[in-house]
């Protein structure tokens, strides 16, 4: 029998896992603020703020339907904001929410520190996943390899509901385990649980109960279930799970026309910049890119020998497995496709490179002394790592230098006091400045940037003048209400990536063209591969600022 990893037996190698893991998640955490560079952010954030400032328990929006991450995040702000009002550094409510409005970062910021909190739990349940269903040095590995995913770490940096899905995915696998080694109702309670979390988190991660199935198809396998008790605890396990997730988001059904409403703006067949095309290209895509990516060419080798591995042990094939095909064939035939749908994949990939690492060493590698068997793993282990933890530095360097902040800079230097400017990002680092702001909203048009946010805007108040539109920017504001723009300059986030795809949104890419005929295009920043992240920013320069009223949002929905 091959000697074991020393490592394996004692606990500080997880501990200074979860310390690089942290480590990366903290460098440049506050990347763009308090600028806003993804705009889904400020949706979730904002959900989380209509429910202190109702006060109501409706977070007002299911796209995901993210109740637990709107949850999360108003919890998080309720701490800030005692923490501030202990320290003096507001002394009300309504201050702390002229604070927020005017700069962001102080919520932002905690809400970040808070996902990246759940990226490192997921880093643990992996470990303790693949620790279960092989042993310790697996989930070590497991861990490791994880840690420095640089698709994982750029998820655990941002706002966003993904990452506290993985969390839940990977409790209701650990429930799974204990299922299928004779646990009782307790266990099957747990795992609903988790999932009903998991699905109010992020409507596909339903797709985790086939854990929970995997496993009691093994008991039936090995006859320790009958046919008939099997379809009663699946369904039970069915209907728990249903409970649960309406009990942690019972707005869902109570709210159903605002649902149905979200439902049908994420339902859309063309997304800019997020288009997809046959189940095979959007198999192709996510291979050679967000999964070749996260786990690098030795990696992918590796990952590859581990499901080899994996499908030939009976508990973790039914449990493990099932889970990560299924996205990967959900994720194939939708008609867009998006690098974060590709993140409940990485645990599996995780557990599958450190299965075929820990076999190179064990059986591959047994009849040599055991020095070397330990060096050629240690080896290995480094192709696998070194390459995830450039690639992680580097995308951390592309997020702290971004188009959008170069283009702030320029107009701090270049664009005269007092000023109308149109801006089609959240460029909250403007706002200091001496300068008036237009933001197109749909059909409301553009709307003065200052008024609505002393109105402090409510996210529902958006999404009506919105109305399902996939983007809110120029190209997508409705024709009718262009009057209210009347800049005299523009910084212009989406114009490249509408001409890029203008046989797709040639109304959109029209709109940008009538634009920029009446103006000069005075500077541009585009993005440097390796260096330099965002959009290709253009700012223009129009002769005369028009004096036409700009538009005003719908009132609040009551």
């Amino acid at each position: 029998m091959a000697a074991p990893l020393r490592f394996a037996r004692r606990s500080w190698p997880i501990a200074l896992v979860l310390l690089v893991a942290l480590a990366l998640r903290l460098n440049g955490v506050n990347f763009g603020l308090p600028a806003l560079n993804d705009p889904d952010e400020l949706m979730f954030q904002m959900g989380a703020v209509r429910m202190l400032s109702g006060p109501t328990l409706n977070p007002g929006w299911f796209g995901h339907p993210a109740t637990t991450t709107i949850y999360a995040l108003a919890l998080v702000d309720v701490l800030v904001f005692a923490s501030g009002w202990a320290g003096g550094l507001w002394v009300s409510p309504k201050a702390f929410a002229d604070m927020i409005y005017f700069d962001p970062t102080w919520v932002m910021l905690p809400g970040r520190l808070a996902m990246v909190g759940f990226g490192l739990w997921s880093i643990w349940l992996t470990y303790r996943l693949a620790s279960e269903l092989f042993d310790r040095r697996v989930g070590l590995v497991a861990a490791g390899v994880l840690a420095v995913n640089p698709l994982h770490i750029a998820y655990s940096q941002i706002i966003r509901s993904d990452v506290m899905a993985v969390c839940f995915l990977l409790l209701v696998a650990l429930a799974a385990v204990r299922i299928a080694r004779g646990g009782g109702r307790r266990d099957l309670v747990l795992g609903a649980l988790w999932l009903g979390l998991a699905i109010v988190t992020k409507w596909p991660f339903a797709l985790a109960g086939l854990a929970i199935g995997g496993a009691y198809a093994l008991r039936l396998a090995r006859g320790e279930e009958s046919v008939g008790g099997t379809i009663r605890k699946l369904a039970l396990f069915g209907v728990l799970a249903a409970g649960f997730g309406l009990v942690a988001s019972p707005y869902i059904l109570l709210d159903y026309p605002m649902l149905l409403r979200n439902l049908a703006g994420e339902a859309q067949p063309h997304h800019l910049g997020a288009s997809g095309g046959s189940p095979m290209w959007n198999a192709g895509w996510y291979l050679s890119g967000p999964i070749l990516s996260s786990v690098g060419w030795a990696g992918a080798l590796a990952a590859l020998c581990g499901l080899v591995l994996m499908a030939r042990d009976r508990e973790a094939a039914a449990i493990v497995l099932p889970v990560p095909l299924a996205f990967f064939a959900l994720f194939c035939f939708q008609t867009l496709i998006w690098e974060r749908w590709a993140l409940p994949l990485t645990p599996a990939l995780s557990v599958l490179v450190a299965l075929a690492l820990v076999w190179l060493h064990d059986a591959l590698l047994r009849h040599r002394p055991a020095n070397a068997r330990r060096a050629t793993f240690a080896v290995a282990l480094l192709a696998v790592l070194a390459p995830q933890v450039a690639q992680a530095l580097v995308e951390g360097r592309v997020r702290r230098h971004d188009t959008r902040q170069a283009a702030t800079a320029w107009v701090y230097a270049h664009v005269p006091p007092h000023s109308s400017i149109l801006v089609e990002h959240f460029a909250f680092d403007l706002l200091q400045g001496p300068w008036n702001f237009l933001f197109p909203v749909g059909d409301a048009g553009c709307v003065d940037v200052r008024d609505m946010l002393r109105g402090k805007v409510q996210y529902d108040q958006i999404e009506n003048a919105r109305d399902q539109r996939s983007n809110v920017d120029y190209g997508t504001m409705n024709p009718k209400v262009r009057g209210t723009c009347g800049p005299g300059w523009a910084v212009l986030t989406q114009y490249d990536r509408y001409a890029a795809e203008r046989e797709t949104f040639p109304q959109a890419y029209a709109a940008y063209r009538e634009l920029l005929h009446r103006g000069v295009i005075v500077a541009t920043f585009a993005p440097v591969p390796g260096e330099v992240g965002g959009p290709i920013v253009r700012v223009v320069r129009f002769p005369q600022a028009n004096t036409a009223r700009t538009g005003t949002l719908p009132p609040v929905r009551d």
